[in-house]
């Protein structure tokens, strides 16, 4: 009798009766990393490109859904940022490889001095979850506290950023398209309208949902709110966070 490699158990069948794996496993092949590589962005828990696009067009429709118990579908908030971030950060790491660094995006010092910026930009998700809590914070104060807990709010936040994240990384395929066209760098700093165009829009389609006076008010507060703590982050929190992770490294 076979037993599982993974548990241990006996196994009459095609597949672990006690764990779920394989009873027999091929060799780790290039076949294998392809077929895991291509499952992981296709497949994410079955629904990463369908969060990814509902959070573009119905962006507070599709969040209050998943937070009022339809989740099958959906990307979870945690894996949906992380995924993004991740996406993000290797293909600008590719480009500064084959292109050089600041060659097909111009990141003029975005985070601090250049090594600070560069050691932010690979540290991404750090330096923007700091930022989440906060978001969740106004979030809630402003809108989601008639109907939502803090930390149900804190998951409409966390797919707001992961969503900047998405749109960042569109605006370096951009970016990466002009350079191909003109050999001339884009400024990083163009991508901050699509942050707080996304902002405003995530708002206004989110606010809609809640019973509560003065929208246009509250959707002003969180875009000043949220567009202030992240350009006061972006100047004197990440250098300093910076300095103090890696000084000594």
């Amino acid at each position: 009798m076979n037993h599982c490699k993974n548990c241990g158990h006996p196994v009459k069948d095609l597949y672990c009766g006690h764990c779920g794996q394989k009873a027999i496993l091929g060799r780790i092949t290039f076949a294998y990393i392809w077929g895991e590589l291509f499952h992981f962005f296709t497949h994410i828990e079955h629904g990463f490109i369908f969060t990814s696009v509902k959070l573009l067009t119905t962006p507070g429709k599709t969040v209050a859904t998943f937070i009022e118990g339809k989740r099958k579908s959906y990307q979870s908030p945690i894996s949906y940022f992380l995924v993004w971030t991740t996406i993000f950060i290797v293909f600008l790491y590719w480009m500064e490889k084959t292109f050089g660094e600041n060659t097909v995006i111009d990141y003029k010092n975005y985070w601090g001095p250049s090594g600070t910026t560069n050691l932010a930009i690979s540290h991404l998700s750090i330096v923007l979850t700091i930022l989440i809590p906060f978001q969740a914070l106004y979030l809630y104060l402003l809108f989601t506290r008639i109907k939502y807990n803090y930390f149900e709010t804190l998951v409409a936040a966390i797919y707001l950023v992961g969503t900047v994240i998405q749109l960042q990384f569109m605006f370096a395929l951009v970016a990466l398209i002009m350079y191909g066209l003109n050999h001339s760098s884009t400024d990083l700093r163009i991508s901050d309208i699509l942050k707080f165009g996304f902002f405003i829009w995530f708002c206004i389609d989110f606010i809609k949902l809640f019973a509560v006076r003065s929208k246009f008010v509250r959707v002003l507060g969180f875009v000043l709110l949220a567009g202030a703590t992240f350009t006061l982050w972006r100047i004197f929190g990440v250098p300093v966070l910076v300095n103090l992770l890696f000084e000594h490294n």
